[in-house]
């Protein structure tokens, strides 16, 4: 393209401009212009995405931080009660230990009841994976544990209750007629004495040496005055020769209660005690019962 350009009293000049040289610069300055925008928008892109990120980033961060302190306390927790059960399951086996010990004792004193305790057991390593399992299986064992020494416990206290131990009568009492063969008191030859005589004063209190109910209150042949306690599991008490009786049948009476006051009735000498041990229908040693006590 070409333009003429004239001024009067001038000589006429004239311009040749290159379209194709124009357009090429025109298509540059917008491909420029375009480039601009382009970075310009990448560029507040990447700032507004990168906080996102940052963001996130913190989020997940704080999410992970919480999960890790989450973690540690339930570790902790866990921990903790895994503890506190094995306190717990110790003082348990340390109650099962003291029982079958004092059951082992009491069959020694007396062999007449007869016991037979067995025991066994199986452990597992505690980790994080197998915790809470492994900590509520303990729960129930611990319990039924529980379930079953708390039974044996009051089994054990009953026959303790029901076991005729003790002294008849307060004091020492001198023993004068032990228990087993002796010559006759009442005349010539050897008779078995079933039980154990005290020498006390005629009104000396007599105890019941354990927990039962009186079977019968009243005059016995050979005994005079005489008073028998039926006693849980297997026991029974005579008391004989008393002046006062202070039970009747079907009476409940526990250790230590004051059944009677001793005499001289029926076959004595003398005013005295006598004291028979029955389990079922044996007669027992009253002295094995009477150390037991003491």
């Amino acid at each position: 393209m070409e333009i003429l350009i004239t001024r009067p009293g001038h000589a006429a000049h004239s311009f040749r401009i290159d379209l194709d040289a124009l357009r090429r610069a025109a298509f540059w300055v917008l491909a420029a212009v375009a480039l601009w925008l382009m970075v310009t928008f990448f560029m507040a892109w990447r700032q507004v995405a990168s906080g996102n990120l940052q963001q996130r980033a913190d989020q997940l961060a704080a999410q992970a931080a919480t999960a890790q302190t989450a973690n540690a306390r339930l570790q902790a927790e866990n921990g903790a009660m895994a503890s506190h059960l094995l306190a717990l399951k110790q003082r348990v086996d340390s109650l099962a230990t003291t029982m079958r010990g004092f059951v082992q004792k009491r069959a020694e004193q007396f062999p007449v009841e007869e016991k037979n305790v067995n025991q066994g057991g199986i452990a597992q390593p505690l980790n994080a994976a197998n915790a809470p399992a492994l900590l509520h299986d303990e729960v129930d064992l611990i319990g039924a544990r529980l379930s079953l020494l708390l039974p044996q416990a009051h089994h054990l206290a009953s026959l303790e209750a029901a076991r005729p131990m003790g002294d008849p009568v307060n004091g020492d009492a001198p023993i004068t007629s032990d228990y087993g063969l002796r010559p006759n008191p009442m005349g010539g030859g050897v008779e078995f004495h079933n039980g154990i005589d005290f020498g006390v004063k005629p009104g000396t209190p007599v105890h019941a040496t354990a927990n039962g109910v009186v079977e019968s209150a009243g005059w016995k042949s050979g005994y005079g005055n005489c008073v028998v306690i039926d006693h849980p599991f297997g026991y029974r008490s005579l008391f004989g020769h008393l002046s006062t009786i202070q039970v009747k049948a079907g009476d409940t009476v526990t250790r230590g209660q004051v059944i009677a006051l001793s005499g001289n009735t029926g076959r004595s000498t003398g005013p005295h005690l006598h004291y028979t041990l029955l389990y079922g229908d044996k007669t027992l040693d009253p002295a094995t019962y009477l150390l037991a006590q003491r």
